[in-house]
């Protein structure tokens, strides 16, 4: 009698595992549609003022913009261009993907710095203290020479 609820104490533990899920799990949307994905959110944003402290279409600052764009792609950031810069993978510039966040030193802001997301072919997507969502040159003189850092997440 013992050995059968030893045996059924055991097929009731692996049985348990095997049922799990994590109902939290998402999985982040991979290069091939994430640019296409990123085209369509920077065309959403394109007219969205810059408004320090904002996250959302009425009013946002350039890391409102990142964390929004990322987590419709279901990849969840902090929220602040500094706390972004200090999370995530480092990567170099020579290694960029669609979708790392690429970082700038500008000298505005509460911190002096910008954030943008890396599409392909060089460009990069941000949302403009001028206002907007702009997708612009990484290596054109202005960016280039302000240029800090990418992280993956």
């Amino acid at each position: 009698m013992r050995h059968i609820f030893f045996i059924i104490t055991i097929i009731f533990f692996i049985s348990g595992c095997s049922f799990y899920q994590n109902l939290n799990y998402t999985r982040p949307i991979y290069n091939t549609n994430k640019e296409t994905k990123l085209k369509t959110i920077a065309n959403e944003w394109k007219k969205t003022p810059y408004v320090l402290g904002g996250t959302t279409k009425k009013g946002a600052d350039c890391s409102g913009f990142t964390q929004s764009a990322l987590a419709q792609l279901n990849i969840r950031i902090p929220r602040t261009t500094k706390t972004q810069l200090g999370s995530g993978r480092k990567v170099s510039k020579s290694k960029l993907q669609t979708g790392d966040l690429v970082f700038f030193k500008t000298g505005r802001g509460p911190n002096g710095m910008h954030v943008g997301i890396y599409m392909s072919k060089g460009k990069f997507i941000h949302l403009s203290t001028k206002g907007g969502v702009k997708e612009v040159e990484l290596n054109n003189s202005y960016w280039k020479a302000r240029y800090i850092g990418t992280r993956r997440y």
